[in-house]
């Protein structure tokens, strides 16, 4: 069902100062585990070789609107948006649910070959705490245009065996 699994968390601050990670005010999240494959997660992985991403908001830097636009999105390493975080409405043990998906454009805003368009077909869920400390993603190769059925069926438990064995499987990609 899932290609890929990865497990976000905002590092808390020993760990970041250990790491020679700057405290800054835009939150952070670095993958602490990570099962399964997905090439189109490769141009997101620093030189260190870890996978991190900010949680921005789209207020003021996406130009579209409120009804069309997410609260939020991730940018990965070299700047890269790797997908906005459209929340639903419901709320379940303790979580938000929310979907996304790569960047359609063949071409970033500063001119570069978008390294994401070739993956633009798939589909994104996340699992979020509602203070943002931590988000679970996963990954369905083309799955884009049924991603918000799949998000009703994993809010409702549907995926809760396949969830907890990627869970299990996850392993770290970069020990901090």
């Amino acid at each position: 069902m899932f290609d890929c699994y990865i497990r976000l968390q905002q590092l808390p601050d020993k760990v970041k100062l250990s790491n020679k990670i700057k405290i800054g005010k835009t939150p952070r999240l670095d993958c602490i585990a990570f099962a399964g494959y997905y090439k189109g997660i490769e141009p997101l992985i620093s030189k260190k070789g870890q996978l991190k991403f900010y949680l921005m908001e789209t207020r003021g830097i996406i130009n579209s609107n409120d009804q069309r636009r997410a609260n939020y999105f991730l940018m990965g390493d070299k700047s890269i948006n790797f997908s906005s975080l459209f929340i639903q409405n419901f709320e379940t043990n303790n979580f938000l649910y929310g979907f996304g998906e790569p960047n359609r454009n063949k071409v970033l805003k500063n001119g570069q070959t978008n390294p994401m368009h070739s993956y633009s077909n798939d589909g994104y869920l996340f699992i979020i705490k509602p203070d943002f400390t931590e988000i679970e993603i996963l990954i369905i190769s083309n799955g884009r245009y049924l991603i918000q059925g799949y998000l009703k069926e994993l809010a409702n438990g549907k995926y809760n065996e396949a969830l907890e064995m990627m869970r299990k499987q996850a392993k770290p990609i970069y020990n901090y």
